[in-house]
């Protein structure tokens, strides 16, 4: 007798009539999902060596507990390989990390989602990069587990006004070997070794082009997109603004002198706007500057340090993106647990 206490459903053996039931059974992101058998969900747990009924955290705002088989099933239906679930697994502890306020992301007006970065050695192992199944397919799944389980149903639960292609998906890793600098996750205190992922709320991308030479320049223009007083970092006066800098873009700044700490420090007093600058009207929501003087500064968030800044995307030193930062969260970090084999 398996231990994985499954609940079977019996459908007609064709895939568009096991997706459409799924979809109408609530269990998909409206996307085509792979159905989770027995033999799938015990291939996941057995590559991490888990019991079925562990609990990997909770999930809000239902606040009912993930297990380890729960976690399969939904990384199953996300189309993820068994050598993904470590990652997954990852992303969950995460993400419900109190400092990472996973209710607010699931249940605000704003249209926010989990934003994984992954660092470390998992990144060749798995084959991460663009267009590539690992990337796609473990944002997916963690995104499945908060509707699944955390219960956030979209237009009831998720109350987010309007869509955000990270709802679906949201993962990457950074490109460590163009990266002029510190990786992520050695910045945040882990050796360079260690595989990471750093989960961020974030509320979709910017793109900017800043096809100059004068690295100087790039900060500025860059400064001017973030710059932003609608984004939630502003109205609340935290948060953590992440910033994706191509790896041409990293290496001019590099070769020109400049350090991350820098870039991070000029775009913290550039981003910075005179209170007078926004209308006087009060807002109806709580913000940080209601109450300011006009000529008071607004911060875009707490301190310099609350910037991130990774490497990734092509080669060329055109475009940067920018993900303005959901502000009520803080960024959490948790790592990647490989398989002793």
């Amino acid at each position: 007798m398996s231990d994985l206490k499954l609940r079977k459903i019996e459908v007609l053996y064709d895939f568009r009539a096991v997706f459409t039931d799924m979809y109408r059974r609530g269990f998909t992101d409206g996307l085509p999902v792979i159905p989770a058998t027995e033999t799938t969900v015990r291939e996941m747990l057995d590559y991490v060596e888990l019991p079925p009924d562990e609990v990997l955290g909770i999930i809000p705002p239902d606040d009912e507990p993930l297990t380890a088989t729960q976690a399969a099933i939904n990384s199953v239906m996300a189309g993820c390989l068994p050598e993904y679930f470590p990652v997954v697994i990852a992303a969950v502890k995460a993400v419900t990390a109190p400092e990472f306020n996973l209710l607010g992301i699931q249940t605000t007006t704003n249209p926010v989602a989990p934003v994984l970065v992954v660092n470390g050695p998992v990144r060749e192992l798995l084959d991460m990069g663009p267009g590539r199944r690992a990337n796609a397919t473990i944002g997916r799944a963690v995104n499945l587990i908060l509707l699944n389980i955390g219960g956030n149903t979209p237009g009831e639960v998720d109350k987010s006004i309007h869509g955000m292609p990270g709802k679906f998906t949201f993962c990457f890793g950074e490109l460590e070997e163009e990266n002029p600098w510190e990786p992520l996750h050695v910045e945040h205190g882990f050796g360079r070794e260690k595989s990471i992922v750093t989960a961020f709320g974030g509320q979709g991308t910017q793109n900017i082009i800043a096809a100059y030479h004068d690295m100087d320049n790039v900060a500025h223009m860059l400064a001017d997109a973030m710059r932003c007083y609608g984004n939630n970092t502003y109205h609340v006066g935290h948060g953590n603004p992440l910033i994706v800098l191509n790896p041409g873009h990293a290496r001019l700044f590099a070769e020109q002198g400049w350090s991350k700490k820098r870039l991070k420090e000029v775009l913290f007093e550039r981003t910075k706007l005179r209170r007078s600058y926004i209308p006087d009207e009060r807002m109806f929501l709580e913000t940080t500057w209601n109450d300011y003087a006009p000529d008071k500064m607004c911060d875009l968030c707490a301190k310099v340090d609350d910037i991130n800044i990774v490497v990734a995307g092509g080669p060329e030193a055109y475009h940067i993106c920018y993900i303005p930062s959901f502000g009520h969260t803080a960024l959490s970090t948790a790592e990647i647990i490989l398989p002793k084999n």
